[in-house]
């Protein structure tokens, strides 16, 4: 980097775009990097074939990967620690000139480190959560339109029919609390979007294969073992996709085929609500798969130059 603004280059993207192997790409052309991962499921310990984390083992000399691990499995991943944790890479990675590559598909967490959102400072209530947990998604919505119309106007069909997300958007109405230490400054800070967006049928087809090699890898005996450590099942890390239908597979209610076909058509949906999200937001480069993947990362190399 020749001048003092920082340059990061973000690739985004739905599940099984090859966000991943773009990024690791890259840091290995540009021999000396960073990457951060921003994925709701891979801060967590464990579950490592299930949420992804592709990373090989033995990592060229002067490639580091950060976001993994932050939180064990009986933790809530808090969006505002993650942004403090990423926050603190990105200073570090200004200080030390090494490039920094941002990859992931939380869209949240993504949006979090490039411009300040309000309220994300704002603790969890565990008593308040403990009672709308136990209201259907219909009152949830009830009461969000009460307490804060315009919140549930803005709210995109995902987000109206998720009642995690409903409970924090009335967390958030209900909170008394809205100072926060958290101020994402982008002054010193340009943000290069890459999008990656393999055609319908290219992304269903990774989807299936990436979901046989899990399994094939030993996935449901990381489920298996996260049942006997972790039996409260409540815990957010139990939502991660492919976690409910191997659960379904160990209770004997799925057979092999059926769960190879539940998982892979849960990660497609997922991929779908993904793209929706990630095209609306402005400011992104899309790539589809007929991109010639060598020059693309020689041209992301010269950003850094």
């Amino acid at each position: 980097m020749r001048n003092n603004k920082q340059k990061i280059i973000i690739i985004c993207g739905p599940t099984a775009s090859g966000k991943t192997n773009l990024a690791l790409q890259l840091a290995k052309e540009l021999k000396n990097a960073n990457i951060l991962s921003a994925d709701s499921r891979q801060v967590y310990q464990d579950l490592d074939l299930i949420t992804g984390k592709d990373i090989p083992k033995n990592l060229p000399s002067g490639i580091k990967v950060f976001g993994h691990d932050i939180f064990t499995p009986n933790e809530r991943a808090n969006l505002a620690d993650f942004v403090r944790y990423s926050q603190k890479l990105i200073k570090e990675s200004r200080l030390s000139n090494t490039p920094l590559i941002i990859v992931g598909g939380t869209g949240l967490y993504l949006k979090a480190l490039t411009q300040n959102l309000s309220d994300i400072s704002i603790p969890p209530n565990p008593l308040l959560r403990q009672e709308l947990e136990k209201l259907s998604v219909e009152r949830l919505q009830e009461l969000l339109q009460k307490e804060n119309p315009k919140k549930l106007s803005s709210l995109n069909r995902s987000d109206f029919m998720n009642p995690r997300r409903l409970i924090r958007y009335l967390e958030i109405s209900r909170s008394k609390t809205r100072s926060s230490d958290i101020n994402i400054s982008t002054k010193d800070t340009s943000f290069y979007w890459v999008g990656l967006l393999p055609d319908k049928d290219t992304l269903k087809n990774s989807i299936r294969q990436r979901v046989l090699e899990r399994i094939k890898l030993g996935a449901v005996a990381e489920v298996r073992s996260l049942l006997k450590r972790y039996p409260d099942r409540s815990l957010a890390i139990y939502t991660s996709l492919g976690v409910p239908q191997i659960i379904a597979f160990l209770e004997g209610k799925l057979s092999q085929e059926q769960l190879i076909k539940v998982w892979a058509s849960a990660e497609t949906d997922y991929a779908r609500r993904q793209i929706v999200w990630f095209k609306k937001q402005s400011g992104i480069v899309w790539y589809d798969k007929s991109t010639d993947r060598t020059l693309l990362v020689g041209q992301l190399k010269r950003i850094y130059q």
